[in-house]
C-alpha cells in the first residue's frame, strides 16, 4: 500500500524538482520493504528466525521488529521494588491540582446573594421589605403610580366665593392664637420656670418637698375648719371674734340657734389651739423665715412663691424684729397694704383661682417635677 499523499500532476510538475521525485520514490521502496517484515503479537515481541529465508528480499539493516502488545500487563513485585526504589533516589516532586473554572456572574447568583440562606438575618431584612409574611399587604393599585402633589388639594372654586374662603380661614387663624394667648390660671399648673430650677438643681427637690408638705397641712386643718364652721351655721364668722374675751358672747347662727354649747366651745378651742401651734392665724401661715441680708434665702422665698401659685394662694413676704427677719407667708386672704412694715406681695391671685373649702387637694408639686 502507499502511503505518500497523492500528488496532482499539475502540483508535482510546478513545485517539485526531478532530483525531489527521485528522492521521494527511493524512500517510499525503503519504507515498503522495512513494512513487510513487521508482525504484531500479543504479549511477546516476534523474533525473525536467523535460519528462516524472507520471501521477499530485504536491504541490509533496514528491518525492524516491532511488538505492540494489546492489553497492559500486570505490574511484577520486582518492577514495583526497582520503581520505589528509584522513586527514592528521585528528589520529591510537587504537584499542583487543577485550577476549577471560575464561576460566571449572572442574575441569578445575585439575586441569591441577596436573599441569603433560609433563617438568616439577611433573609429576615429581605422578607421584611418586601412584606412576604404581612398577612395585610396589599399590592400597589393603579392609582398609587399616578403622579400626585404631597400637599392637600381643594376642590376647585369659583372666584367669587374666593373672599369668604380667605375670611374663614382669617377667622380660623385668629382664633387659634386668641386660644393660645389666653391668660391661662396658674392654679394646678406646675411653673415652667420651677422645673427647669429644680432640673438643674436636684439637691433642692428635699427642700420643695419640705415646704410643700408644710402648706398642704395648712390648707387641710383650713378645709375642716371652713366645713365645721358651714354645718355650724357659723360660716360668717371671723376667727378673732371666735376668741376668748372676759365677756360671754353668744353666737347665733342663720337659722336662729343658739352656738354656745360647750362641744362647740371644746370645738373651736382645739382649732385654735392647733392654728396657734403651727403659727397660723386667720387664714395665714408662716411658711420660711430667715435673715433680712441672708441673699441665699431669696431661693426659699421663691419656692414659696411658685407653690402658692400651684395652690391657688395668696403669699407675701414682711420683714420684722431686730436683727431683721424676712419671713413668707401665704393665706387664703390677701394682706391689707401698709398694715405691715416691708410688706412686698407676690402675684395676687384671681377669684376663681382661690381654692375653695372642701376642694380635693392635687398632686404633690415635688412629685411632678
Amino acid at each position: 500500500m502507499a502511503i505518500h499523499p497523492r500528488l496532482h500532476p499539475d502540483a508535482s510538475q510546478g513545485s517539485l524538482s526531478p532530483q525531489q521525485t527521485l528522492a521521494i520514490s527511493t524512500w517510499t521502496e525503503h519504507a515498503v520493504a522495512s513494512l513487510q517484515d513487521l508482525s504484531l503479537a500479543e504479549g511477546t515481541p516476534v523474533r525473525a528466525d536467523p535460519t528462516s529465508v524472507p520471501s521477499r528480499p530485504s536491504i541490509r539493516g533496514t528491518t525492524v521488529s516491532l511488538s505492540i502488545p494489546i492489553d497492559d500487563q500486570l505490574p511484577t513485585a520486582s518492577a514495583e521494588g526497582k520503581r520505589a526504589g528509584v522513586g527514592e533516589s528521585r528528589p520529591p516532586t510537587v504537584s499542583f491540582r487543577r485550577r476549577e473554572p471560575l464561576r460566571r456572574d449572572s442574575l441569578k447568583r445575585r439575586e441569591a446573594l441577596l436573599k441569603g440562606k433560609d433563617g438568616s438575618r439577611r433573609r429576615q431584612r429581605w422578607e421584611n421589605d418586601r412584606l412576604l409574611n404581612n398577612p395585610w399587604a396589599e399590592p400597589p393599585a393603579p392609582h398609587d403610580w399616578s403622579i400626585q402633589p404631597t400637599y392637600p388639594r381643594h376642590d376647585p372654586m369659583p372666584y367669587y366665593l374666593a373672599p369668604l374662603w380667605d375670611k374663614h380661614y382669617a377667622k380660623m387663624a385668629d382664633h387659634h392664637s386668641a386660644r393660645k394667648n389666653a391668660h391661662t390660671p396658674a392654679k394646678h399648673r406646675v411653673p415652667k420656670e420651677l422645673r427647669v430650677k429644680i432640673k438643674h438643681a436636684r439637691a433642692a427637690r428635699g427642700m420643695l418637698q419640705g415646704l410643700e408638705d408644710d402648706i398642704r397641712l395648712f390648707i387641710r386643718q383650713w378645709n375642716d375648719r371652713q366645713v365645721f364652721l358651714a354645718s355650724e351655721g357659723l360660716a360668717d364668722v371671723s376667727e378673732t371674734e371666735v376668741d376668748d374675751s372676759e365677756d360671754e358672747i353668744v353666737f347665733v347662727g342663720r337659722n336662729g340657734q343658739m352656738h354656745d354649747a360647750p362641744e362647740r366651745q371644746l370645738k373651736l378651742q382645739q382649732m385654735r389651739e392647733q392654728m396657734s401651734m403651727h403659727d397660723e392665724r386667720d387664714g395665714e401661715k408662716m411658711v420660711f423665715e430667715s435673715l433680712a441680708e441672708d441673699r441665699s434665702a431669696g431661693f426659699g422665698r421663691w419656692l414659696v412663691h411658685s407653690i402658692a401659685s400651684y395652690y391657688g394662694l395668696h403669699t407675701w413676704s414682711v420683714t420684722v424684729g431686730e436683727p431683721a427677719r424676712r419671713e413668707a407667708y401665704v393665706g387664703f386672704r390677701a394682706p391689707t397694704p401698709g398694715t405691715r412694715a416691708g410688706l412686698v406681695t407676690h402675684q395676687t391671685c384671681l377669684a376663681e383661682e382661690l381654692i375653695k373649702p372642701g376642694e380635693e387637694l392635687p398632686q404633690p408639686l415635688y412629685a411632678q417635677v
